[in-house]
């Protein structure tokens, strides 16, 4: 598994054939594919055979992401858990506001302190295992541990959803924001293919602000949103003419 190749996140996957988004994946020169595993503590069953015909159709990587909240400790060891349990390749952490030492509460320790009790308990279980944390575009405004995650060896995906919040959180403006705490060769944006409350930005467009970038590896959010087989063909063409990510 390499985060230099192109990924796709999956939040419902009742949704997405796993056939069919394998053989998309597959033949557009992505690298990876990550479902929803849990929020919080509470846990978001993956579908029986799911992750089993995924890797038939496509041959790729799968692993799994969560959304952190309140409890670090037991999120990491719930993780670790749903990682084994589904023999899945990698792992990445949503980690936001919960995590942050700012809040509408005002400045909070324990809040800051998630992120580093989080990695401890993780990386005790699981030293070696691909690892990524999901998070705000700009890592200079918004005062999470981040350190904490760069030394651990987590990648940074962050979510450049120009769809919802403009051209602010361009993958470029990312890169820039994170390079206090992330080198860029471990910064991987993640584009927003939903519906956003901006525009609905199309792949190609995403394509050209990724050049921009200038990383290699990203991900799309959601699989199973408004993502066509001509959407799929554009970034796949993207990849191999533009090295927006490496072809898998």
């Amino acid at each position: 598994m390499s985060w230099a190749t192109a990924g796709a996140f999956v939040w419902h996957e009742t949704d997405v054939s796993p056939e069919v988004l394998g053989e998309e994946l597959r033949d557009n020169g992505f690298g990876w594919v990550a479902i929803l595993l849990h929020d919080g503590l509470v846990e978001d069953p993956v579908e029986g055979d799911w992750v089993a015909r995924f890797r038939r159709a496509s041959g790729l990587p799968v692993g799994g992401w969560g959304v952190l909240r309140a409890q670090p400790v037991e999120e990491a060891v719930l993780a670790d858990t749903l990682v084994g349990r589904y023999g899945l390749d990698f792992y990445i952490a949503n980690a936001e506001a919960e995590y942050a030492y700012s809040g509408t509460d005002g400045p909070n320790d324990e809040r800051f302190g998630r992120s580093r009790r989080f990695v401890e308990t993780f990386r005790a279980v699981r030293p070696a295992l691909p690892a990524g944390i999901s998070s705000y575009c700009s890592p200079d405004r918004h005062d999470l541990d981040w350190n904490a995650w760069s030394s651990a060896g987590f990648v940074f995906l962050p979510q450049a959803y120009v769809n919802d919040f403009g051209a602010a959180v361009a993958p470029e403006a990312c890169v820039r924001a994170a390079r206090a705490y992330f080198p860029t060769t471990a910064v991987h944006p993640t584009i927003g293919m939903y519906p956003g409350v901006r525009r609905s930005l199309r792949a190609a467009g995403y394509t050209r602000l990724l050049d921009r970038a200038g990383t290699v590896g990203f991900s799309v959010y959601l699989a199973e949103t408004r993502m066509t087989g001509d959407e799929w063909r554009d970034l796949g063409e993207a990849i191999e003419k533009l090295g927006i990510a490496r072809p898998s």
